[in-house]
């Protein structure tokens, strides 16, 4: 069995808390889908903290989005 820890995403300014739970799974599939376990559970993270930031149940993110929060911008700035 494998242990997998991510860093802690701080959120400071939350919008909505609803559907973070969905945005994680969701983003977990995606991420065993296309990443190893490793970068699956990072990419489950990086969606559950930015779904934190949008209002509504959805989470309105791309992936190239989640990727560059995983890549360490976490400046709060989305490009749309």
């Amino acid at each position: 069995m494998e242990y997998i820890e991510t860093d802690e995403l701080e959120v400071t300014d939350v919008v909505d808390r609803i559907g973070t739970g969905d945005a994680y799974a969701a983003g977990l599939i995606y991420g065993l889908i296309h990443f190893d376990n490793e970068k699956a559970l990072r990419f489950a993270n990086a969606a559950c903290a930015l779904k934190h930031t949008i209002l509504g149940d959805v989470n309105l993110v791309s992936p190239q989005e989640i990727e560059e929060v995983m890549a360490g911008n976490t400046g709060g700035r989305i490009k749309r």
